[in-house]
């Protein structure tokens, strides 16, 4: 079963909800055929019917020859500046609105919990709700919030909650650091969401973080963002700095190996590379669709990337052997 681990959705309460809710500041800009334009805190994105319409989905899944699609909430509707109460009424909103997305078709379709980070407590509950009575895969955040990072102490909750579940958590990036300096060129959305990726993958490293908790399961978006790359410049720094060299009993690249990575990373040589210095088990099918910024053929990209059976294994097996679907 080919399975597309990275996939946004947006259900249509919780669209509404963030619309009528002027703390959220969304509004639609314009329509124009397919294609939506969405105002968020003062920045617009282009997003599309594919988005809301499970319809326009499978279409996309039958197309591409996707047999499965884990779905998560579309980032650029992702807020984490509400206050505690509304955060946690829009989550099981969008949650609820994935659960019946999942029931009309469970062969197809999947789901992250979106949690309410600003309340990790709350977010630790929302996690185990999802889980036990929705059947989710397990949950999805970003890699900060507010500017903390996820090796911050005030998150703990959250993984406490997931490792006695036993489930994965995805993270992915949302709100990255520097873009202010980034919004042309659509910059964020090319490098800067990559970039954020790889601060918070190197301080749950440097931090101790991935030491303390050794048996969480952790997929990382756009396969770790720059993480790999750098593994051996961040080595390095490890190796000089007695102040880091404290938290850490291990490589850095052994850290990494313990971290699974989504294949949503545009170059053949880097799926490759990456398969070489990760265990190639733990690399995991993931397209972004269905913003625009993705590959026309992400099956063939996966088969020209990596040799027949770990092709065949990260199209689907490596998934199903992480969470047990």
């Amino acid at each position: 079963m080919i399975t597309d681990m990275h996939c946004h959705f947006v259900p249509e309460d919780y669209y509404r909800l963030v619309q009528g809710n002027a703390t959220f500041a969304v509004r639609e800009v314009q329509r124009r055929g397919e294609m939506i334009d969405v105002e968020v805190r003062g920045t617009t994105f282009a997003l599309n019917d594919t988005f809301f319409d499970p319809a326009r989905q499978i279409a996309r899944m039958d197309r591409l020859g996707i047999d499965r699609t884990v779905v998560s909430l579309a980032t650029p509707l992702i807020n984490y500046f509400s206050e505690p109460g509304l955060a946690i009424d829009a989550a099981q909103t969008c949650n609820d609105g994935f659960a019946r997305l999942v029931r009309t078709d469970p062969k197809r379709f999947a789901a992250w919990a979106f949690l309410p980070m600003q309340d990790p407590k709350a977010a630790a509950r929302e996690l185990t709700r999802c889980v036990k009575e929705h059947g989710f895969i397990g949950g999805h955040l970003a890699t900060n919030v507010r500017g903390a990072y996820l090796d911050a102490p005030q998150f703990e909750p959250i993984f406490e909650a997931a490792r006695e579940l036993d489930v994965p958590l995805f993270v992915h990036p949302a709100d990255p650091a520097g873009k202010d300096r980034t919004a042309e060129f659509e910059l964020t959305t090319i490098a800067g969401y990559l970039f954020d990726t790889s601060i918070n993958i190197f301080r749950m490293v440097c931090s101790g973080f991935l030491e303390r908790h050794s048996g969480l399961k952790l997929v990382c978006a756009h396969t770790g963002g720059y993480s790999l790359m750098l593994r051996g410049r961040m080595q390095c720094e490890v190796d000089k700095n007695p102040s880091i060299q404290r938290n850490l009993k291990r490589s850095v690249g052994e850290y990494l190996d313990g971290l699974w990575y989504d294949t949503a990373g545009f170059e053949e040589g880097y799926i490759s590379f990456a398969a070489t210095v990760i265990p190639p088990e733990h690399l995991l099918f993931g397209t972004d669709a269905p913003f625009l910024l993705v590959l026309p053929d992400p099956v063939g990209f996966i088969r020209r990337s990596l040799p027949g059976a770990q092709a065949d294994a990260a199209l689907g097996a490596n998934f199903a052997a992480l969470t047990g679907t």
